[in-house]
């Protein structure tokens, strides 16, 4: 099991526009890179590589890779899928409500 709760990393309206709301290129391009730095993985920013003085986590880097290979897979395996966007009490919520294989 993989777990990671990002939404608190990016809820500071001083620093993220939108900052209540999901945006899927919040960190692309050379204004989005320079908000990593305010992305926080236990003890340091995103832009830091763990060691062993700052005890940030070590699995930072397996967790983004994993993530992303999960998106992949989904795409992949899945012609169109829908999803059903609300609100929990500790954010956004998403639910797939539809998948539809891909046909090889």
């Amino acid at each position: 099991m993989l777990f990671g709760y990002q939404p608190f990393a990016t809820k500071d309206p001083k620093i993220f526009d939108r900052a209540d709301e999901f945006v899927g290129d919040r960190f692309m391009g050379e204004e989005g890179e320079k908000l990593l730095k305010y992305v926080i993985w236990s003890n340091g920013p995103e832009t830091e590589n763990p060691t062993v003085s700052n005890k940030q986590c070590a699995g930072k880097d397996f967790v983004m890779l994993v993530s992303r290979l999960l998106v992949v897979e989904l795409f992949l395996r899945y012609d169109s899928f829908e999803i059903q966007v609300g609100t929990s009490p500790l954010g956004s919520k998403i639910t797939l409500t539809s998948l539809k294989r891909a046909s090889f």
